[in-house]
């Protein structure tokens, strides 16, 4: 006789989250904790290889669409819309990524966002000023926020933890390949294939974490304070401490040749600047 017991298991959660707002739905994919692990490239002078510690995170599995922005902040600044500028074929126009959006803007959306989410609100929102909750007014008026990580609302990721997500797990060059000539599946970049516009994200194929034009389309805001990389890197290190107007921008856009889209290679801008090659993606501690 042979006595066989079944035991009811409940599979792990997946690390990965859709959130809706006002019917419009997105998907925080999740990364899961590092310690020590590589980060840069031999070929950026300003990022050589160093290592990175970070707590698990999620991070946006595409850049922000237009349709998300404007149902947050009930308008859409983007130049790649209407008559003049359309999507091409059959790609959605409010599927395009948001861009014209600066990094003080972008620090007021992430507020908006984390308020109008059920199992967040206000009291998750990251972003904080002269002892008040970040506002678009405070956007307006150019303030500088703090940042407060333990919070589980919407973020600018680190630029730590956006290049962890743009690896794949992999140390490619660009996220999602290694080779050159395998780029234009993988991203939507200067001359080769953009023709000069931004397109529909999930268009291409995604990077190892199932992650979307982290190569190419729009430039990406991280928070970062652009800065001299220490080696090794603090624990989520969120940039150096020191006063400075510009921030870290990562992945390319429609506009730049292959080498400025690799994963590795860092920008930066002005916090107030807006442009068509300048987006985000968003990041949230699960």
């Amino acid at each position: 006789t042979v006595n066989v017991t079944f035991k009811l298991v409940t599979p792990p959660a997946s690390a990965d989250k859709t959130y809706t707002v006002g019917g419009i739905s997105f998907t925080m994919k999740g990364i899961a904790a590092v310690t020590n692990g590589n980060l840069g490239h031999s070929d950026e002078s300003d990022n050589r290889v160093h290592t990175v510690s970070l707590t698990a995170y999620r991070i946006g599995e595409t850049e922000v669409t237009q349709e998300l922005w404007e149902k947050v902040m009930g308008e859409n600044p983007s130049w790649f819309k209407g008559i003049g500028n359309p999507p091409d074929g059959s790609e959605v126009q409010e599927k395009r990524p948001v861009e014209s959006v600066n990094w003080y803007e972008c620090i007021a959306f992430c507020n908006e966002l984390t308020k109008k989410v059920a199992e967040l609100g206000e009291s998750q929102c990251v972003y904080s000023v002269e002892g008040h909750i970040y506002g678009t007014a405070d956007a307006v008026a150019k303030k500088v926020p703090e940042m407060d990580m333990n919070k589980k609302g919407f973020r600018l990721p680190t630029e730590a933890e956006w290049e962890w997500a743009a690896n794949g797990g992999k140390d490619y060059k660009w996220s999602g390949t290694n080779v050159e000539s395998e780029l234009v599946n993988y991203a939507w970049y200067g001359a080769t294939n953009s023709s000069g516009k931004t397109h529909e994200v999930k268009q291409k194929q995604p990077n190892g974490y199932g992650l979307y034009d982290m190569s190419g389309n729009v430039y990406e805001w991280c928070w970062d304070r652009y800065g001299v990389l220490p080696n090794p890197m603090p624990p989520d290190y969120a940039g150096p401490a020191s006063s400075g107007d510009y921030r870290v921008v990562r992945g390319g856009s429609w506009s730049v040749v292959a080498d400025f889209a690799a994963r590795a290679c860092r920008g930066d801008c002005n916090r107030d600047e807006s442009s068509d090659v300048l987006g985000l993606r968003l990041a949230l501690r699960p």
